[in-house]
């Protein structure tokens, strides 16, 4: 984890001090306090830096001179070291002592017999898997050739209509063109039939007129007869 460092001005703001004040301090008791500096010879002061300014700061509000400060500090520095060095000692025997039951625990046949059941129960587990798995395959293979079958089944139904269509619409273009010809043929016998009824009518026209003019003929020729 990285070090976070402050300027002088930021610690003299957190304390509630002055800068020139801190800097005072710094040299005054500078076997309990050692502030580093960057590049540029600018003081970085750590929160180490910070809590021990703020105690001097403290004994100073309580108008103690600098060696009773001096004093303090040395009296605090080592009941920290002796306290950090006995909770040290504590940590590592609680440490090993925790190990040393882990251990035992981990050797124990309880363990053991849980250890092996785990490892039979991954083995049947990939067994089940396995065993899936083949028949996911199985049924996959089943149902790609149900179906291609019902695919065949279907073109062959696709290609039989094809051909009844076929055979259909040939059907219907002889009913077509039967009903063409036979419409055809009523047709001309129409015009037969009319064609003939006029010549007929013309003609009895004609033998009404020939009449007509053999009448005349017969009327003028007694007349002439009778004149005479």
């Amino acid at each position: 984890m990285a070090i976070k460092y402050v300027t002088i001005s930021k610690a003299a703001s957190l304390i509630g001090e002055k800068t020139y004040l801190l800097k005072e301090w710094e040299r005054d008791f500078s076997e309990f306090i050692t502030i580093e500096r960057d590049e540029k010879n600018a003081r970085r002061l750590t929160m180490e830096n910070i809590e021990i300014l703020r105690k001097i700061k403290s004994f100073k509000d309580s108008n103690m001179d600098e060696q009773t400060i001096k004093q303090l500090l040395q009296n605090q520095n080592g009941s920290i070291a002796t306290s950090k060095t006995q909770v040290d000692q504590e940590d590592v025997t609680e440490i090993k002592e925790s190990l040393s039951k882990i251990t035992a625990f981990i050797d124990s046949t309880e363990v053991q017999q849980v250890l092996e059941m785990n490892a039979r129960l991954k083995e049947l587990e990939q067994n089940i898997v396995f065993s899936i798995s083949q028949q996911v395959n199985e049924t996959a293979k089943l149902q790609t050739e149900v179906a291609r079958i019902e695919f065949s089944d279907v073109q062959e139904m696709i290609s039989s209509l094809s051909d009844a269509s076929v055979v259909e619409r040939e059907v219907f273009k002889e009913e077509v063109h039967r009903e063409r010809e036979l419409f055809r043929n009523q047709t001309d016998l129409r015009e037969e039939r009319f064609l003939a009824f006029i010549k007929q009518h013309q003609n009895r026209q004609e033998r009404i007129k020939q009449e007509q003019r053999s009448t005349g003929l017969s009327f003028i020729k007694q007349f002439i007869g009778f004149a005479k």
